[in-house]
């Protein structure tokens, strides 16, 4: 009988690329607060609350 194991939580690279494109934008979103405040603040909204969950939640789905 063969045993199959699932794996509950597989980080991929759609993942890997979708949380350091995050860490890339909450960077720039960091740096341009200190001079466009609006326009960071949307970056730091974007990286934190639409990106890093999209990361963490995309899973690939395999035919």
């Amino acid at each position: 009988m063969k045993t199959e194991r699932k794996e509950r939580f597989v980080f991929g690279k759609i993942n890997l690329l979708l949380f350091i494109s995050a860490l890339v934008v909450i960077i720039i979103g960091f740096i341009i607060v200190n001079r466009f405040i609006n326009f960071g603040v949307i970056l730091l909204v974007l990286g934190y609350v639409v990106l890093i969950p999209l990361s963490l939640l995309f899973k690939n789905r395999k035919v």
